[in-house]
């Protein structure tokens, strides 16, 4: 059996010597990269670093959209003269209407024996009219009872003007046209000039403080 084990070993050998350099050199390997390598090169941030991120973002800036419609409205303001002028024409407004508001409740209570209805409501359109115009309003005349004399006539006219600060020949020239038939035989000089005097009978009186 000698010669069998020799060339036995022998062809171990010669298969030892050629398989070696094929199992000492190691195979390649193929890399696979996998959904799991790559979640595991990326970090997830933890919400204090989210947090953070949020701080740290910049404000955002204004718009020229939005800068003009600033300006506009500034601009719609109104200015401190402009406050001021209108509370004063408020102001100027409120106290004219309180006098003439003085003067028609006057002439209601003082007129309203001797005028219908009609003709004291016509009356005091004229003296209104009279009151806010420069000029002196178109009229009718007005009759008032008999009672009425020609100097009661002068005192109404009298205390009406002077309430509303008027001239006395633009206020007798005013009664002289809506008072036609009762100051018929006065000329406007001698209304103009009588109209403060004071008699002793009459029925309307000299008021200083209608207004």
């Amino acid at each position: 059996f000698e010669p069998y084990f020799i060339a036995l070993f022998e062809f171990y050998r010669t298969a030892i010597i050629i398989l070696e350099p094929i199992i000492s050199e190691p195979e390649p390997k193929i890399e696979i990269e996998t959904t799991s390598d790559t979640t595991e090169g990326v970090s997830n941030p933890s919400c204090s670093e989210l947090n953070e991120d949020v701080t740290e973002l910049p404000k955002e800036e204004a718009t020229p959209s939005t800068i003009n419609d600033i300006s506009m409205q500034e601009s719609n303001q109104p200015t401190e003269y402009e406050i001021f002028r209108a509370n004063a024409m408020a102001e100027k407004e409120r106290t004219s209407q309180e006098k003439l508001d003085k003067v028609l409740t006057y002439t209601k209570q003082n007129l309203i024996l001797y005028l219908s209805e009609t003709d004291l409501n016509r009356l005091c359109g004229y003296i209104t009219e009279y009151y806010l115009s420069d000029s002196l309003p178109k009229v009718e005349q007005i009759k008032v009872d008999a009672q009425l004399k020609t100097i009661d006539i002068m005192h109404f006219g009298w205390n009406i003007g002077k309430a509303f600060g008027k001239p006395r020949l633009q206020t007798a020239t005013f009664i002289k046209r809506v008072f036609a038939h009762t100051l018929r035989d006065s000329e406007i000089s001698t209304i103009e000039r009588k109209m403060s005097h004071t008699e002793s009978e009459c029925r309307i009186k000299l008021d200083k403080k209608i207004a």
